[in-house]
């Protein structure tokens, strides 16, 4: 039989509340996606004040990771700025290599999900999503 391991409803809210939770006042309001191993959407949401494109960003970052099952910076510097590859190449337009999209994955090395935040710097954005695999205890 198939065996698919995928992340919850349930850990996708907890990892949303911890990335809330770690919000500084210096942040910009923010838009974050969580996605199953299949990059489709688990949670998504988008602050207040949040521009409405962060929201694509952020699902494009979460599905990368599912995906590929590698981080999207990762992804970037070693599979597209490293060969001299296009996204394009790629064949799939919902790729992106915006650093922010970080997988996940279970105890066993298995892709459960990816999940990546938009809003700030790409920087400030993987930490962010870094908080959320922390609290659902993903090692890093």
């Amino acid at each position: 039989m198939f065996d698919t391991a995928n992340i919850s409803l349930n850990e996708a809210i907890k990892a949303r509340d911890a990335i809330i939770n770690s919000f500084t006042p210096s942040d910009n309001p923010g838009a974050l996606a969580i996605t199953d191993s299949n990059g489709i959407e688990v949670l998504c949401m988008r602050q207040d004040g949040a521009p409405a494109r962060m929201l694509g960003r952020a699902r494009a970052k979460a599905y990368t990771s599912a995906r590929l099952g590698i981080d999207t910076v990762f992804f970037r510097d070693n599979l597209i700025k490293a060969t001299g590859r296009s996204l394009a190449d790629w064949g799939d337009p919902k790729l992106t290599s915006l650093q922010g999209g970080l997988t996940i994955k279970s105890e066993g090395g298995q892709v459960i999900g990816g999940i990546a935040m938009s809003g700030n710097s790409t920087t400030r954005d993987e930490a962010l999503a870094r908080i959320g695999l922390q609290a659902l205890g993903v090692s890093l």
